[in-house]
């Protein structure tokens, strides 16, 4: 009799943690396309975050992945904190918003989410 109640206790406990979903991430919706041949769809969002070396920006992918950038406003210098993919950028039209790829991934963000209210 134990063992099946504690079993039943077992099922419960497993499908409510299945059915706990995430929280989305903070942040700005953007345009990205995750992944070799995606198009764009606003599914990503952009994050400002403070750390020891200054700010930087987490852009969060739906499947729970992540890019960490820096922005310099100086120079408009745009770069991947870590891993191995480069950035390669593909700006068109400059002063309105940044594409960019990192590997396989593209993006799309409006300059002034780059900037920051801080840096205005």
């Amino acid at each position: 009799m134990f063992l099946r109640i504690f079993s039943a206790g077992l099922l419960a406990l497993a499908l409510t943690s299945c059915g706990a979903e995430a929280g989305a991430p903070e942040g700005t919706n953007i345009d990205c396309a995750i992944g070799a041949g995606a198009d764009y769809s606003t599914v990503c969002t952009i994050e400002r975050v403070s750390d020891e070396e200054g700010d930087v920006l987490l852009l969060h992918h739906p499947d729970g992945g992540f890019r960490r950038l820096t922005y310099k406003v100086q120079t408009g210098e745009l770069s991947t904190v870590d891993g191995a993919d480069l950035l390669e950028d593909r700006s068109l039209e400059p002063g309105k918003a940044r594409e960019f790829a990192i590997g396989e991934d593209r993006y799309l963000v409006p300059i002034e989410l780059l900037v920051g209210e801080t840096s205005r």
